[in-house]
């Protein structure tokens, strides 16, 4: 008789993505390690994807579905962990796929280096290109020390190239879990957490960590989907963008103060420059000039410098906004 398998649960939080969600299950079920449980987590969809999920259910034994009322998805994958019944835990976004070796890679690792978590790259593919994002950390072992040493100082962010952003990557799809070590935290996420929930779980799951493992090689396929960034970024959403960089801030003034405190602000400045964007191209001047106010009132980025930062966009985003010219912060974001 062989070994028993561990199992694997993986969440898939599902909020209107009937068109989408039936590829990333076959990418799932067809993965070559067998003992799944996936758990589809219905998060009030108003299209037709509860029913996606049960007839899907029919055709696959290893599929639960939990069905709830629309909580953002924060909630879905959060009633997901405590559901989970797999040693292991891994996430998946209902419009991306696994390569079909991802859990069985994943499995191997985690389990062979006895850490709680694992990092690997990803392939983000859009209408007309592929690329890969990485961890900036070099590949390998980490134990406790390491982790205090090499990773927290940088974990919120580490530099101002897109490559080098994050020492670990910050999303939560690109990883396998113990799940001990996320018990350890889920009941500290934050629901209301709005853009950079990610952020939010990453730096929780570095913080509970006793070891990690980072192998950049790439399992899982992001699908970047072709959204207008001129449709929809009303007021309302900055602020819940800023409500989430509260609790991010909470997190650091807690837990990373002995580090580098100061990444906080490298990360509110490059993640509020790009809210910033979307916010010039979907509205006018004067709810622009409100939400330029919101940012100085958060006080997020007063201590960021001129030579703390990098990349044209973030040098014209300085300038215009520590010299006060809010106009022309608001016309070159919205054309540029």
């Amino acid at each position: 008789m062989g070994e028993k398998m561990d199992k694997v649960s993986v969440i898939i939080p599902v909020f209107n993505a009937e068109k989408t969600l039936g590829n990333t299950i076959k990418s799932i079920i067809n993965q070559t390690y067998s003992e799944l449980e996936v758990l589809l987590v219905n998060d009030g969809s108003t299209d037709s994807s509860l029913s996606v999920c049960r007839e899907l259910q029919k055709s696959f034994s290893v599929i639960k579905i939990i069905d709830k009322k629309n909580g953002g998805v924060v909630s879905a994958y959060k009633e997901a962990i405590f559901a989970a019944q797999g040693r292991f835990v891994m996430f998946c976004d209902a419009d991306d796929c696994y390569e079909t070796d991802f859990v069985a890679e994943a499995v191997k690792r985690i389990s062979e280096n006895h850490c709680d978590f694992v990092s690997f790259g990803a392939k983000i593919i859009s209408k007309n290109a592929e690329s890969f994002v990485l961890n900036a950390a070099e590949e390998g072992f980490y134990d406790e020390r390491a982790i205090k040493e090499k990773i927290l100082p940088h974990c919120l962010f580490n530099k101002f190239n897109p490559k080098e952003y994050y020492s670990v990557l910050v999303y939560r799809w690109n990883k396998i879990y113990s799940k001990e070590l996320l018990l350890k935290f889920a009941d500290k996420l934050d629901e209301k957490c709005f853009q950079i929930e990610d952020n939010v779980f990453t730096t929780l799951a570095i913080l509970n960590s006793t070891s990690l493992y980072i192998d950049n090689r790439s399992f899982y396929n992001y699908y970047l989907q072709e959204k207008s960034i001129t449709k929809g970024y009303e007021q309302t959403l900055f602020e819940k963008y800023l409500y989430s960089l509260s609790v991010l801030k909470k997190i650091t003034e807690k837990n990373l103060s002995d580090y580098n405190p100061f990444q906080f602000e490298l990360l509110a400045f490059e993640n509020l420059r790009i809210a910033f964007r979307r916010s010039a191209k979907s509205a006018g001047f004067l709810e622009n000039s409100k939400i330029i106010k919101k940012i100085r009132e958060s006080g997020f980025i007063k201590n960021v410098r001129m030579r703390d930062i990098h990349l044209f966009k973030n040098f014209l985003f300085y300038v215009l906004y520590h010299c006060r010219m809010n106009f022309l912060l608001y016309l070159a974001f919205r054309y540029l």
